[in-house]
């Protein structure tokens, strides 16, 4: 019984740093302005001859795409700037999309098991040791908000120093299959060059990296609290 209280508490610590990079990475592919700003940073539109205006339908159609379970493979078409009209990507890159899709969705599945367990374990403290909910969860969530600082370091360190050995341990790791190399002209690369996976990244560790100190250091001080006020309490009782 020991063991399985030692057990689901570490799972709590576990459960913090996944639910802030899990849910971190899946703001990210969702959000339009992130797109957006590294297509304009990397002038995009210009390299693919298309216009800003259907560029960005296209990026709307493909984040739809990723949120879509009933959707196998991506079916974008767009009018370039010559007037002719064509498949976004081609047969290679729909079955890379495919498989990044699986891997969001991967992400989706983390982040809902995270807040599933907090809230979980959350009820089973309120229903059997409401006393020590507080403390309980306020440990749980400053070493999970610890635990979050240190890994984004780890990761962050590992990205800055050898981003292009990160990028490509990632895919061969992800993607053992090899759909993940690409012409240099190929759609899928004009669009998401290595910077602009650099930018997301860095974006993405600076946000978790500043909700992991949030939560370590909320943690912190309200233990402060806690313990300060058991302390008052048992001072001042007979």
């Amino acid at each position: 019984m020991k063991a399985v209280r030692v057990l689901s508490r570490w799972l709590l610590v576990l459960c913090v740093p996944l639910l802030l990079l899990s849910g971190m990475i899946g703001v990210a592919f969702n959000s339009l302005w992130i797109y957006t700003s590294g297509f304009s940073k990397y002038d995009v539109a210009s390299k693919m001859e298309l216009s800003e205006a259907e560029l960005k339908r296209a990026t709307q159609e493909l984040i739809a795409y990723f949120n879509n379970p009933n959707q196998q493979y991506l079916d974008i078409s767009v009018t370039y700037d010559n007037g002719q009209a064509g498949p976004l990507y081609d047969r290679d890159a729909v079955a890379h999309m495919k498989d990044v899709k699986g891997l969001l969705w991967l992400d989706y599945y983390i982040c809902l098991f995270s807040v599933v367990y907090i809230l979980s374990y959350s009820a089973v403290l309120w229903f059997r040791e409401r006393s020590e909910i507080s403390n309980e969860l306020t440990i749980g969530t400053w070493r999970g908000g610890l635990s979050t600082l240190g890994l984004v370091a780890f990761l962050g360190l590992f990205a800055v120093t050898g981003f292009d050995g990160f990028f490509t341990a990632f895919h061969e790791i992800f993607f053992p299959h090899g759909n993940y190399e690409f012409s240099p002209y190929d759609h899928m690369v004009i669009m998401f060059p290595h910077g602009f996976w650099f930018d997301v990244a860095m974006l993405v560790g600076i946000v978790v990296l500043g909700l992991g100190l949030l939560v370590a250091g909320g943690g912190w001080l309200f233990l402060r609290y806690f313990n300060r006020r058991e302390f008052s309490i048992g001072v001042k009782s007979p």
